[in-house]
């Protein structure tokens, strides 16, 4: 939980396993290539939410998941059917996803520390759901504070969005200063890590994953 002390867990997590080059205005990021038919179901590809914390409603971040068209029809069809554990088919999805986009706008200031003590909490309920290897997890928890060292004196400041892009195997990622400047920028091609970030969002207990998945439509039948 994030209080004076804390950071929050799962979007220290986020910003460990992207990667980036840029090709293109981040700001204005594109929808995922898409992968079947025109008429795909968009809205069902597209999460978004505001993470609260504390009692006294803090508000830490904006956070936005699209999905491509082809992860967008499954959806449509898990939410509906409506039966089983629709939640589950959802993230599932999600998690092993080939294609998305996702952006997170910080909305309060935290330092490395907390930065990197929470990421590494993430990684282990991640590691535990079966999402990542064990390997994995060793390089993603060594590789924290050397990949975010920039956050060390100037932390994460008010303003400040991370963008990333999922294609396949590849993870590209762009830190940017709330005046548009580009503090980290780089691309990796494992498909374990985006499993890894995705996760972070997804897994059962995730501070992410309700809230995500109540803001997709719900059934025509409710």
């Amino acid at each position: 939980m994030l209080s004076l002390r804390h950071f929050p867990r799962g979007l220290a997590l986020i910003c460990a396993f992207f990667s980036l080059t840029v090709a293109g205005g981040w700001a204005q990021t594109s929808a995922p290539a898409n992968q079947g038919a025109t008429d795909a179901p968009r809205h069902y590809g597209r999460m978004s939410m505001l993470l609260e914390k504390t009692i006294f409603k803090v508000d830490v971040l904006v956070l936005e998941v699209e999905l491509s068209d082809s992860d967008a029809r499954d959806i449509a069809r898990v939410v509906e059917r409506g039966a089983g554990s629709i939640e589950d088919s959802i993230a599932a999805i999600a998690i092993n996803t080939r294609a998305a986009n996702l952006r997170t706008q910080f909305l309060r200031s935290i330092s490395l520390d907390q930065f990197v003590d929470g990421a590494r909490q993430d990684l282990q309920a991640v590691l535990a759901a079966g999402v990542i290897t064990d390997e994995t997890h060793r390089v993603l928890f060594e590789g924290l504070p050397v990949w975010f060292g920039f956050l060390e004196e100037r932390r994460i400041q008010k303003g400040d969005e991370l963008q990333y892009r999922i294609s396949g195997d590849t993870l590209r990622t762009r830190y940017g200063a709330a005046d548009g400047t580009t503090l980290m920028q780089r691309t990796d091609v494992d498909a374990d890590r985006s499993r890894a970030v995705l996760g972070t969002y997804f897994v059962r207990g995730s501070q992410f994953r309700d809230k995500l998945i109540e803001s997709l439509p719900k059934s025509n039948s409710e």
